[in-house]
């Protein structure tokens, strides 16, 4: 009956963080790089304290659950966010907004709680360092950290059930970007004085008893920090409890920032909000494995036994030694005509990527140099052991010429996705501010080497997961190149794993590099758009025409390729031919067709040549 009283007033309007377009879209490309760092970062640790036997004390139990309730507060709240910020219309309905209201009073409440926990856990490691095994016994601190998570699902669970009798009428704007109780209870046209004293007695109960039971540990620990004699001994001892303590001062500081300003939407009450909803959860994992020695020992020891784990399951996997690639075709005739035209295509890109001209020495075609060499080396690791399969009988490759080849095709892919996004932003500082060009673009050499770094541990991780598979039995690959999808199906073994971080990594690289080039192109549209003379902007749109018909080839022909089942099907085969072995010709051509530049540099260069030999 109380749902029934929303139905005057069924969605809210959250508050606008920009009213420049631009603006928002700097801040969705900013708030999603933050939000897969903190699920990256809180799943590593999630990760390392299970598969680490000498992290399994209670500190490291508490961080683990500290580590979960942080991936789930800013999955609360940052997936809205990131929608409207791409929104027009930024709303969310009546009951998603009590939801959210009620999963940030759970995260919110158990965060606070378990960090009184582990202020208690480090009182009894260093004033009571002979008893900690009794004090801290298995019991106790599970009932700790289930009591945390109880008492703040009650707290929820209560203040959510009167919020579920209010009405609201008029007022729809929520002064905030998310949910939270402070910020609906005034849009409420219906008594909330039982809802405010609820409130203010759960944060009563919640923050002020737990910064009182954390400043009574600090206060401690303190006392015994001090009466020891040595300075070392003191460092030490300070050591072991300074994460917590950034974690705590970071948590209760924006914290009680962000509720004791009033609901009005001003700047400092958003950056405090961003700061306590939004970077805490991120900075959480970081600061507890870059100041932990403990932490940083347990990730190179998992490292080391995953990495051993790999060498001898390789060693005892004798089963299935190579697989069978599909033909192109069974006739004779139209293979050797395949072998001549693939090989054509092979030698024309040697000869079109290799021209030396000291007026392309700038960033953009030092990028270009890169995304020339990398073509080169996709097509090597694709169109080879293609032409040779066209000419033989017996179409097969060994598993470890198949990892090879997955290997390289992941490091070259995901380096010309990546640096496809940094000749995006290259054109973007061209175009939007080519007075600053040459100050923005110095430090171009870092862009490209972070490309390659990125896609070879994306690569790197990959592989080392795909070694584990076991192969049973001779299936053919439905490709004629060998790749990471293709896999999955021909293993025997549960690739779940492998399938996630696939996925994952897909993600972060396809997308997050998507969004750049998105970003970078929609603020050169603008700039172009807002300049009056019609050759002015033919000249300005020349300059990336070229790199826009390639990111719309390769992420075109890539998307049609990945997104089609694996079968044998000649329209796969087609894409997958246009995104392997086309693809590599196609991009010099272009540059070299639709670039007066690069046409002016090889006549220069055929020019100089003729003149060396006369």
């Amino acid at each position: 009956m109380a749902l029934r009283n929303h139905s005057t007033i069924t969605e809210f309007f959250l508050l606008q963080l920009s009213a420049n377009h631009h603006i928002e879209v700097f801040l969705f490309v900013l708030f999603l790089v933050i939000y897969l760092l903190t699920i990256m970062g809180n799943l590593m640790m999630l990760l390392v304290i299970r598969a680490d036997f000498c992290l399994h004390t209670p500190m490291y139990f508490f961080l683990s659950h500290l580590s979960f309730i942080d991936l789930c507060f800013s999955s609360v709240t940052v997936p809205k966010m990131l929608e409207n910020l791409l929104s027009q219309k930024k709303t969310i309905s009546v009951e998603g907004c009590l939801t959210q209201v009620f999963f940030v009073f759970i995260t919110g409440g158990t965060e606070l709680l378990l960090l009184c926990a582990m202020a208690y856990d480090r009182y009894a490691a260093i004033c009571h360092p002979l008893l900690y095994g009794q004090i801290m016994s298995k019991q106790l601190y599970m009932q700790l950290v289930w009591g945390s998570w109880g008492l703040s699902f009650l707290d929820a669970l209560i203040n959510i059930l009167l919020a579920m009798n209010m009405v609201f009428c008029e007022a729809q704007i929520i002064h905030h970007f998310i949910c939270e109780m402070p910020s609906i209870l005034p849009l409420s046209c219906s008594d909330v004085s039982r809802n405010i004293t609820v409130l203010l007695c759960s944060t009563l109960l919640h923050g002020l008893v737990g910064f009182h039971l954390v400043f009574i540990s600090y206060a401690c620990i303190i006392c015994t920090i001090l009466s020891i004699s040595s300075t070392s001994g003191r460092s030490k001892v300070f050591s072991t409890c300074s994460s917590h303590l950034t974690a705590v001062t970071l948590y209760y500081g924006s914290g009680v920032l962000r509720h004791l300003m009033p609901n009005s939407g001003s700047l400092m009450e958003l950056m405090f909000s961003v700061q306590y909803s939004v970077i805490t959860p991120m900075l959480n994992p970081l600061i507890y494995s870059l100041k932990n020695k403990e932490v940083k020992a347990a990730v190179r020891r998992t490292l080391k036994k995953y990495l051993l784990h790999i060498r001898m399951s390789w060693g005892n996997r004798t089963t299935v030694n190579k697989f069978i690639l599909l033909g192109l075709s069974a006739d004779p005739k139209i293979q050797a005509l395949l072998f001549v035209l693939f090989l054509g295509i092979y030698l024309l890109l040697l000869l079109l990527v290799i021209w030396v001209d000291f007026h392309l020495h700038t960033p953009m075609y030092f990028f270009l140099s890169h995304l020339s060499f990398l073509d080169l080396c996709f097509s090597s690791t694709t169109v080879s052991k293609l032409l040779e399969n066209l000419l033989s009988q017996t179409k097969i490759i060994s598993v470890g010429g198949c990892l090879a080849q997955v290997f390289f095709l992941f490091d070259t892919g995901g380096t010309e996705a990546c640096l496809l996004a940094v000749m995006a932003y290259d054109l973007y500082v061209a175009i939007c501010h080519s007075l600053l060009y040459g100050q923005v673009m110095s430090n171009k050499l870092c862009k490209v080497w972070g490309s390659w770094s990125l896609a070879f541990l994306d690569a790197l991780i990959n592989i080392l997961l795909a070694m584990n598979l076991d192969f049973c039995g001779d299936k053919p690959i439905p490709y004629y190149s060998y790749e990471l999808p293709s896999l999955f199906p021909l293993s025997c073994s549960d690739a779940s794993t492998n399938f996630t971080v696939m996925l994952c990594s897909t993600l972060l690289h396809e997308l997050e590099t998507c969004v750049l080039i998105i970003f970078s192109y929609t603020l050169i549209v603008s700039t172009i758009l807002s300049i009056s003379s019609s050759t002015g902007k033919s000249k300005a749109f020349s300059t990336c025409s070229s790199h826009f018909t390639i990111v719309l080839l390769f992420y075109g022909s890539a998307f049609l390729h990945y997104v089609m089942p694996n079968s044998d099907s000649p329209l796969e085969l087609l894409f997958s031919v246009q995104y392997s072995a086309i693809m590599s010709l196609v991009n010099p051509l272009i540059y070299s067709l639709k670039n007066n530049k690069v046409k002016a540099a090889v006549k220069r260069t055929l020019r100089n040549y003729l003149q060396y030999f006369r």
